[in-house]
């Protein structure tokens, strides 16, 4: 950004209409001609001139209400009040970056007894290549300060139109929050950081619309059945346990008349003896299968059913997980392309491009842009359908089932135990006895014949309790999805996960561009200082801390120096460095204005800084200077590298201020 000019109606010490051209043509400035001199006596209006450009660009901003009307309480020039002017104003031409004009206007208006009664503000815009311009729409100060703070952000201001002498100020308030802002705002910080916010926002406002995108009705009703399970669930388990028991008593009375019918045979023969005793071992050893088979099941059965199903799931999570590497190498390849694009359209086309040309654009870009960098296509419109955590998609491509064949091997030998055990038992009927057992044999029969019943009621509570439990898996499940609104439902997901993705590049983006930015700016401060000061090794180290934008300086035997013991002239250095290194770090380009600059330093500073960082500081230099700056080295100087020269020649009897072309000549006479 370039100031072009700045006009005067009767403001202060400026009567009637007189104007400044700040404007130094692209040529000019190639050959190093980047400042404007405006020199004159204490007292002739320079300051006048750089706080006329503060008000006009930021109004009432940083001014207390006091302070303004102290400033503003005789702003009208005198002799043109006492002819009977009501009103002055102030114009600030500038170009913009994109060439774009803008004439900032402020005019007040007062009454006969010199009391401000309004202040008015317009903004005339006019684009490259036409003159007429574009009245700017100002319902009130805020939509002004907005619109100014696009090109020029308030925070900026100290960095670029500042007193040279007060310029210390800027190194005494570096620990004060309102300084690292400004700072994080000139360094461009402030906007990732305002984007980061934006972007948090769009998540827990989609956040919200995925909870709302879910029917309410259907949502009750769901929760209606899912109760209804729960109670159903509680009562078959009640059931379950109760006849569990049942099952336990009858089958320990089963052994226990088992116990009495064997011991009265251990005393009816040898062979007997042998026979239960085989049967005692045949039936431990059935029990010990059935356990072994029971634990197998309980460890490894739902894998065996479900071996199908786990490896269809194991081949859809590895092509998930193919197609979701491939979109992210696909997206991290076109992101310089998307980048590339969006500045490239944002510029103005003339005619402008519809939306579907701009589309088309696009995507004809996008196709080049992927052949030439090899990028491979796959189908955008495939989608992950699961959203798994790293130790769960492991787990389940890791899942590892025993075929049918280990149950089957085991169920064949229980039920061999068992057609053994049978026999056993006709053996022992069939067996001459000395005893009667045929009470014993009966109740086992009776028993058993119970136990077979109450086996069927308990397989019966079982597989029902089996279905109300999966039905209360389906129902939460479909709770957890919420995917009952279709495509809408989709849409928030697909948007919600793309914004956090978004969200974790950027702020990784932030981290690693606030090192970056901080450690140049700490580059650039050093190098600046180090021109600047008169000891070449006046600082044994200089620190510039990148969490805090703090300055610190250490002696040769590295211990901190404090900086506000050095003295104004040094403060004013390490401030002009400070300044060096924000312009440079920052994405502005902004012209500088300074008052008085070398009022406070010695001939040794002051030739370094005009030497060293003035005609590299800015593309435009606007000085405001007094007649105790000039000297030779100055003057040689300044008509190397100034593009122009104005005297601001105050009338002691006319009590006003003339702005004439030229200074050396002038000061001169």
């Amino acid at each position: 950004m370039l100031l072009k000019k700045l006009v005067f109606d009767n403001y202060k010490t400026y009567y009637g209409h007189q104007d400044v051209d700040l404007y130094i043509p692209p040529e000019e400035r190639e050959k190093g001609k980047n400042i404007i001199l405006l020199g004159g006596l204490n007292g002739a209006g320079k300051t006048t001139i750089l706080k006329a450009i503060l008000y006009v660009l930021f109004g009432k901003r940083g001014i207390s209400e006091s302070e303004h009307k102290r400033l503003f309480s005789n702003v009208i020039n005198n002799t043109f009040f006492e002819e009977g002017g009501r009103s002055c104003s102030v114009t600030l031409v500038l170009e913009t970056d994109q060439k774009e004009e803008w004439e900032l206007k402020v005019r007040w208006g007062f009454d006969y007894l010199k009391r401000l009664t309004h202040e008015e503000r317009s903004i005339l815009v006019r684009r490259p290549g036409i003159r007429q311009g574009k009245k700017v729409q100002i319902d009130n100060i805020e939509v002004y300060n907005r619109f100014i703070d696009k090109i020029i952000p308030y925070h900026s201001a100290p960095f670029f139109i500042f007193d040279g002498e007060e310029i210390k100020d800027i190194i005494l308030r570096q620990n004060s929050s309102e300084m690292t802002e400004a700072i994080h705002k000139i360094t461009g910080m402030q906007a990732y950081n305002q984007l980061l916010d934006d972007l948090d926002k769009m998540i827990r406002s989609l956040e919200q619309d995925l909870s709302r995108s879910v029917s309410k009705s259907k949502l009750s009703n769901i929760n209606n059945e899912l109760e209804k399970v729960e109670d159903e669930i509680q009562t078959l388990r009640e059931k379950k346990e109760t006849r569990s028991k049942e099952l336990d008593e009858l089958k320990s009375e089963i052994e226990t008349v088992k116990n009495q019918r064997n011991d009265k045979l251990k005393n009816n023969s040898r062979s007997r003896e042998e026979l239960i005793k085989r049967q005692s071992s045949i039936d431990a050893k059935l029990q010990n299968m059935k356990t072994e088979f029971r634990n197998l099941f309980l460890n490894e059965g739902v894998n065996t059913i479900l071996i199908s199903k786990i490896n269809t799931l194991k081949k859809q999570l590895r092509n998930e997980q193919a197609l979701k590497n491939k979109r992210v190498i696909a997206n991290a390849s076109l992101t310089p392309y998307h980048d590339f694009i969006n500045k490239l359209l944002s510029e103005p086309i003339d005619p402008p491009l519809n939306e579907q040309q701009l589309n088309q654009i696009k995507e004809i870009g996008e196709g080049i842009w992927m052949k030439d960098n090899d990028i491979k296509e796959f189908n955008q419109e495939a989608k992950e359908f699961h959203d798994l955590s790293t130790n769960t998609f492991n787990y389940l491509i890791n899942l590892q089932s025993n075929g049918a064949e280990k149950y089957s091997s085991k169920l064949t030998e229980i039920d061999r135990l068992i057609n053994q055990l049978e026999s056993l038992e006709t053996e022992l009927r069939n067996a001459p006895e000395s005893v009667d057992i045929s009470n014993e044999n009966k109740q086992i029969d009776d028993l058993t014949k119970v136990l077979g019943e109450k086996e069927v009621r308990f397989k019966s509570t079982r597989r029902k309790l089996k279905k109300a439990t999966e039905s209360r898996t389906a129902l939460t499940s479909q709770l957890t999805r919420l995917n009952d609104q279709g495509s809408d439902y989709e849409d928030v997901v697909n948007q919600l996960e793309t914004v956090k993705k978004l969200y974790n590049v950027v702020s990784g983006y932030i981290e690693k561009m606030t090192e970056l930015k901080a450690n140049y700016i700490k580059e650039e401060f050093s190098n600046m200082l180090t021109k600047l000061f008169r000891k070449k090794d006046e600082f044994g180290k200089i620190e510039f801390d990148i969490r805090s934008y703090t300055v610190k300086l250490y002696s040769d035997q590295m211990q901190e120096i404090s900086i506000q013991d050095r003295s104004a002239g040094e403060m004013q250095m390490i401030s002009s460095a400070l300044i060096w290194a924000l312009t440079k770090a920052s994405d502005l380009s902004l012209p500088m204005v300074i008052d008085t600059p070398l009022g406070r330093l010695d001939s040794f500073h002051r030739n370094h800084l005009i030497n060293h960082y003035y005609k590299e500081l800015s593309e435009q230099v606007i000085i405001l200077s007094t007649d105790t700056e000039i000297t030779k080295d100055y003057v040689d100087f300044m008509k190397e590298h100034s593009h122009k020269q104005y005297m601001l020649d105050y009338d002691e009897d006319k009590k006003y201020t003339v702005i004439r072309k030229g200074y050396f000549d002038l000061i001169k006479v």
